[in-house]
């Protein structure tokens, strides 16, 4: 079989030969176009619009296995893989396709740095290509100018809102995300059972234990919260990592409390201890004059300054079925090591604490 190859770009012609098994074989794109009655194959005109070195390119992987010995198939090379991918996505050469997919996986931060056009990969490929990366391989690849990086996180950003995918990058999913209409808080259900609300929403349950119910804001739209976030923090990267810092959470072992990733650095303290005259029932705090009972069941008051909480990963803030325990502070253990990793996106900045006084 003839194919005619026109290169408009360069202004340039040139044919290829390749027998017509081998060509629907490799590129299955012809298949439907060439009928099996060889009588009819002589009124198949076959006229590709492509780059000239992209389809020599493409002829010699098809025809790889008459090469003569120690030639083998052609290389992939950062400058030119995004066009072969694209081309060989479009003539159905799934073997080259997912060859390519592995080759930017593992080569991505050489390829943005070509002058190549990452906006030609269709969002299937771009699926495809996410998929190889957990979100240290993304945050790794350089990407100045953003060409891809931003596609990686909006796809991984995908997989938190996405309920029915086992992500290894997130023991918890955004898919439940809401906020709070008493305290502003944007949780997920399995936090909102760990985080308390204000004291005007405490409860005591049929244990006797203080628990805090919080109410969900119908307002909230969750795509909209999405594109203020990333008004405010400008790439998906950070979005992602927000996101992501909002519904996984760890335990203080000096607060002792459970606090969402993106709240490291606010274990509230006070730096002085509490005054009491005699047997009074009401004290002050030096350091910010906030009063206090001496027997608070709400433990509301926890300070009027921030520091980092002390992790506890022994505690893992989940229920456990028998023999999970072990996989659970693992999950635990990868949460904060990425927390740690990435804290700066992670992280929201803190606001200035303001002195409480007693109303």
């Amino acid at each position: 079989m003839v194919i005619h190859v026109c290169d408009e770009a360069k202004n340039l012609k040139q044919d290829f030969h390749c027998p017509r098994d081998l060509l629907v074989r490799e590129m299955r794109y012809f298949a439907e176009y060439l009928s099996t009655d060889a009588q009819r194959w002589e009124e198949v005109d076959i006229s590709v619009h492509c780059d000239v070195q992209i389809f020599d390119w493409l002829m010699k992987y098809v025809k790889r296995a008459t090469h003569r010995e120690g030639q083998g198939p052609p290389k992939l090379e950062a400058s030119s893989v995004i066009s072969i991918l694209i081309s060989s996505d479009f003539l159905k050469m799934d073997n080259l396709v997912e060859e390519c997919i592995q080759f930017c996986h593992r080569n991505m931060s050489p390829i943005v740095a070509t002058p190549c056009n990452m906006n030609c990969i269709n969002d299937k490929l771009v699926s495809r290509i996410s998929d190889l990366y957990n979100h240290n391989e993304a945050d790794d690849v350089k990407d100045r100018k953003d060409k891809f990086k931003s596609k990686l996180f909006g796809k991984l950003l995908e997989k938190l809102f996405d309920p029915s995918i086992a992500n290894s990058c997130s023991p918890e999913s955004a898919a439940s995300l809401f906020k709070c209409a008493v305290c502003k808080k944007v949780l997920n259900t399995n936090l909102a059972k760990r985080i308390n609300c204000l004291p005007s929403r405490m409860i005591i349950d049929r244990c006797g234990q203080l628990a805090y119910s919080h109410t969900p804001d119908p307002s909230f739209d969750v795509g909209d919260y999405l594109i203020d976030l990333k008004g405010q923090l400008k790439t998906w990267r950070d979005v992602y990592w927000r996101i992501w810092g909002s519904i996984n959470f760890l335990s203080c072992s000096r607060c002792s409390e459970t606090f969402p990733c993106t709240e490291l650095g606010q274990c509230k303290f006070h730096p002085d201890t509490p005054l009491f005259h005699g047997n009074s029932l009401s004290g002050k705090y030096p350091c910010c004059g906030l009063q206090i009972l001496r027997f608070d069941p709400s433990q509301q008051n926890k300070g009027c300054k921030l520091r980092d909480h002390i992790v506890n990963l022994s505690e893992s803030g989940m229920k456990e079925p028998i023999g999970s325990k072990e996989q659970n502070i693992k999950a635990k253990q990868r949460v904060y090591e990425d927390l740690l990793s990435h804290r700066e996106a992670v992280c929201m900045p803190h606001q200035k604490v303001l002195t409480m006084t007693n109303e």
